[in-house]
């Protein structure tokens, strides 16, 4: 078990930076010690089995591979991996997760089985848990072409993710928000509405536990209806890539977002502001894998309306802020009756400092 363990702490190294890939992770064990190591490099570099296989030289023959996904078969940007691993005389490999991706999903390991090697499928158990949740982004991209959405927000125990004045600083403690970093850091992009922007005036960064930025960042998507984003805003003006969406902007305006490098997509508005499904279809003609919803409210109800959240992470402060036009998390159309509730089909439970973290699957 630990070998596997530590292939997907390999793996959780190359998250954010492998995008359309997936990260994987893969140790290579000769006598019960691990001789080499390697993670997923950027597309069109080495596979976390290559980088491994190249650090464990000629001790590779006659070891074992621990790998967090099953290795490739075909050829892409890059050789098939399983053609190394038999050229290195692996004498048997341990998969935690067969390829979705329909040109793999079972090839690579009768290709290897053809070889004669010995090839380990692990049950289900937490280390596969953790195996599928590193390549959930790329799982439902590879198999319908659409980037998977995360709605991530923070809220008071009952149910306030501001004030009635539209403070929100900080609801959440240190270390929940310190996972919030990691969670910017591994998506290729973040939403969030004009309302936040105009609020409270996010760099919606990725950074370490000093503040300083992490050598990855996410695009930042703003939904702006009708052009309102302030040019002096600190999104537009920080070395970070931004996408505006909106129906409409003054002209002279837009021409200083895009002297700035900002991207302006103008939207087809409906009477609940611009459209949801063209933008996310757009993100996707960009490469988008991953999106994190960051807010508000009125975003994360009409992409629950819409069906197009794929995963919950809701952090819950031990705070009571009350009011009754406080905001909270979720506006959108909502339903009648309970029973019509949106449900999650599998759920998590993790704490950080004080704060209670749900994650949820619909």
């Amino acid at each position: 078990m630990k070998y596997m363990l530590q292939a997907i702490i390999a793996a959780r190294s190359a998250e954010g930076r492998t995008t359309p890939n997936p990260p994987v992770g893969a140790v290579i064990v000769c006598s019960q010690k691990i001789v080499g190591s390697g993670s997923t490099q950027m597309s069109g570099q080495d596979h976390a089995e290559i980088v491994a296989l190249k650090e464990s030289g000629n001790k590779a023959n006659g070891a074992e591979m621990y790998v967090t996904l099953e290795p490739c078969s075909t050829h892409g940007r890059t050789p098939p991996c399983v053609d190394a691993i038999i050229a290195a005389g692996i004498s048997k490999v341990h998969i935690a997760v067969v390829d979705p991706n329909p040109n793999e999903n079972g090839n690579g390991i009768e290709e290897l089985k053809k070889a004669g090697i010995e090839v380990i499928m692990w049950s289900q158990d937490e280390l596969v848990s953790q195996a599928r949740e590193l390549i959930e982004s790329y799982s439902k991209y590879i198999l319908t072409g659409m980037p998977f959405l995360t709605l991530k927000y923070a809220m008071s125990i009952d149910g306030k993710i501001a004030t009635s004045t539209g403070k929100s600083k900080w609801i959440s403690g240190k270390q929940s928000r310190q996972v919030v970093h990691r969670l910017r850091y591994i998506s290729d992009a973040i939403i969030v509405g004009i309302e936040t922007v105009l609020i409270d005036n996010p760099a919606l960064t990725a950074r370490d536990d000093n503040g300083g930025q992490l050598d990855q960042q996410p695009l930042r998507v703003v939904i702006d209806t009708n052009g309102r984003i302030p040019v002096d805003a600190k999104l537009i003006n920080d070395e970070g890539s931004t996408l505006i969406a909106c129906s409409k902007m003054e002209p002279n305006k837009q021409k200083t977002l895009e002297s700035k490098g900002v991207f302006v997509e103008k939207i087809t508005k409906h009477k609940d502001g611009i459209d949801l499904t063209e933008i996310i279809d757009i993100l996707k003609t960009k490469g988008i894998v991953s999106i994190l919803i960051e807010g508000g409210s009125r975003i994360a109800g009409s992409l629950i309306d819409l069906g197009l959240i794929d995963k919950f992470v809701i952090f819950i402060a031990p705070i009571v802020i009350g009011g009754c036009s406080s905001l909270g998390p979720v506006s959108g159309s909502g339903i009648d009756n309970v029973s019509e509730a949106l449900q999650f089909k599998t759920t998590q439970f993790q704490k950080y400092g004080d704060d209670f973290v749900i994650i949820g699957y619909p």
